[in-house]
């Protein structure tokens, strides 16, 4: 007995430890750029790292001081995309790799965690710091009401993004769509700010409050769903915003239409294939492929700089 309780004790000592299910990566500055992490390579402590599940729960974890995270999920075989906190980054960062600043992966089969680094670029011009209030509408003449001449919006929008510049409220924010015609609503659950800059070929900065920059954009998670008797319910979606801040339609600057406040958004189902899973689309041109604002006929947009720890000069 004795003999055998010793050869117990020795294949368990010999027997690998057993680790929770996980995400872990390591985000680092590429600075001789070769794409891969050596001994050239800055690592980054104190990013932010938040996985979220298909389902909507969310996991958090920060890289330690060799650039490290490691962010248990739950132990079964579901889908989750990882993300990486921007605001978190050098104020001029840019995210290499995973393009974006999100990917996404599944744990099934015997597979019970995920590696993930990103690569950044931190010389970059990407700018950062700004959060987002408002909302706005934008009227168009339905066409299947043609004959009736009626006309009514076609989209609202509005909510707030990275309140104060913190994105741990709400996760992020508040931010809901409805597509009026296609009666949809749409619901942001989870917010990520990616970066907020200048449009070219206008001023930069907004006047109402003032602030160095003229938009915002800024992706996540949500849920689409049907109203008005649509009852479609996509579950889980992903998105993209722009928001656009000049002025708003009742003010002096709409006489002039690049002085007039901007939306764009689209949703879609896969994250690798954004443009193929369009599911909402609010785009000047209706392609997806590309990032033209729709110009409001109704609303305010305001970025804001205030709270925010490092806003670029």
């Amino acid at each position: 007995m004795r003999l055998k309780l010793l050869l117990l004790l020795a294949i368990c000592m010999l027997a690998p430890p057993v680790l929770a299910w996980h995400a872990q990566g390591i985000v680092y500055c590429d600075e001789n750029g070769n794409g891969y992490f050596d001994s050239e390579d800055t690592p980054l402590e104190g990013v932010k790292v938040i996985v979220v599940a298909d389902d909507g729960e969310v996991f958090r974890g920060t890289t330690e001081d060799d650039g490290t995270y490691y962010i248990s999920v739950r132990d079964t075989r579901d889908c989750y995309t990882v993300w990486i906190d921007p605001s978190t980054l050098p104020v001029n960062a840019i995210i290499l790799e995973p393009v974006g600043s999100f990917t996404r992966f599944c744990l099934k089969g015997k597979t019970s965690w995920v590696n993930t680094d990103f690569i950044i670029d931190c010389d970059g011009e990407t700018e950062l710091g700004c959060w987002l209030t408002g909302g706005g509408v934008k009227f168009i003449k339905d066409p299947r009401m043609r004959n009736m001449g009626e006309s009514g919006p076609a989209h609202t929008w509005g909510g707030n993004v990275y309140p104060s510049c913190d994105p741990d409220p709400s996760d992020g924010g508040n931010w809901n769509h409805v597509a009026h015609h296609d009666d949809l609503h749409f619901k942001a659950t989870f917010i990520e700010v990616v970066r907020c800059g200048n449009v070219a070929g206008i001023d930069p900065g907004s006047e109402s409050p003032v602030t160095p920059f003229n938009f915002i954009e800024f992706e996540g998670t949500g849920t689409l769903k049907g109203i008005g008797g649509n009852k479609v319910d996509h579950g889980t979606v992903y998105f993209f915003a722009r928001a656009q801040d000049h002025n708003e339609p009742g003010s002096k600057g709409a006489k002039d239409g690049a002085d007039v406040d901007r939306y764009f958004l689209h949703v879609f189902s896969d994250p690798d294939d954004p443009v193929g899973s369009t599911l909402l689309l609010c785009d000047e041109d209706g392609d997806a492929s590309t990032v033209d604002p729709k110009m409001i006929t109704g609303g305010n947009m305001q970025l804001h700089i205030s709270s925010c720890d490092n806003p670029p000069e």
